[in-house]
């Protein structure tokens, strides 16, 4: 139980770093288009600046029929020379927009370049869209784990569980027979038990050893069944004799009587079926709260 919740407590923590993860890039998504978007501005300024400073200095030409002005100040350029100097300089960043205030003057404006905007918005969303479905990939593969690690956990939660099942079982199995024939050996060194009673108590403790011979035999084969390492050997089996010689062996445990009819035959393992009908027998015993117990083969 401790290490289930432990495992909860690490998925949890898991899931909620990736949460954690998986915002910190989106947002880093943004800050870097932020950051970007900044430094085009801040590089709007420096051409302005630079626009200035070149049309103080005449190198962007003069035209004699309109008066430009950039920043309400009144600069001398030629649109032609104007335009051709922001693209070369500024890498296409930045456009110089003319607009017309009446016949003879003019507004130059710097503006970022659409385009620029446009591809700047777009590596923002492919990005976005990248970190997004690597986070999904990553958050699919992070569950596969998990699920994996916690399915091999329960995997060997279980199989202890039925192997501690199982050898409480086979002790019990084994303690009662061994009881028996302790108490019988016991018995028979007392000098007040006649011949033919020692003969029988003899005899009933030479059946308890066959017994725990077979349950040794069963634990193998449960053992080999379960690692699927068990050849079966299918054979004809006179049923009605194995249940008659099983009923014989199991009346020292308790009152069973039964109703067997003869000549059934099937096909199957005879040692597989033996360990079977035993299994239901013991079973029948166990929980019959001292009832005498009827087998019936038809």
């Amino acid at each position: 139980m401790k290490v289930k919740i432990l495992i909860v407590f690490v998925i949890v923590y898991i899931l909620a770093a990736f949460a954690w993860l998986t915002f910190s890039l989106l947002n880093y998504a943004n800050t870097d288009y932020n950051l970007k978007n900044d430094v085009l501005m801040a590089g709007l300024n420096a051409c302005t600046l630079q626009v200035m400073q070149n049309a103080k200095n005449g190198k962007l030409g003069n035209d004699t029929t309109h008066e430009y002005y950039l920043k309400q100040l009144k600069i001398e350029v030629d649109t032609a020379q104007l335009k051709s100097f922001v693209q070369a300089k500024f890498n296409n960043n930045y456009l110089a927009l003319i607009t017309r205030i009446n016949q003879k003057e003019r507004t130059i404006q710097l503006a970022i370049n659409p385009s620029k905007l446009e591809d700047l918005e777009l590596e923002r969303f492919q990005q976005r869209n990248i970190w997004i479905y690597q986070s999904i990939l990553l958050l699919v593969l992070v569950a596969g784990g998990i699920y994996g690690v916690f399915y091999t956990i329960d995997n060997i939660y279980q199989l202890n569980k039925r192997q501690n099942n199982f050898l409480l079982s086979v002790t019990h199995e084994f303690k009662t027979p061994i009881a028996s024939i302790r108490l019988m050996l016991q018995t028979s060194k007392n000098s007040k038990v006649n011949e033919e009673k020692k003969a029988e108590l003899i005899e009933n403790s030479i059946q308890n050893t066959f017994r725990l011979e077979e349950l040794a035999e069963n634990m193998l084969v449960s053992m080999q069944i379960e690692n699927d390492k068990y050849q079966y050997a299918l054979s004809e089996i006179d049923l009605s004799e194995m249940v008659n010689q099983i009923i014989e062996n199991q009346c020292i445990k308790g009152d069973i009587t039964g109703d067997i009819h003869s000549g059934i035959h099937v096909q199957g393992d005879n040692f597989i079926l033996r360990m079977v009908i035993n299994n239901l027998i013991e079973n029948a015993f166990k929980y019959s709260a001292d009832k005498p117990i009827e087998v019936n083969l038809y």
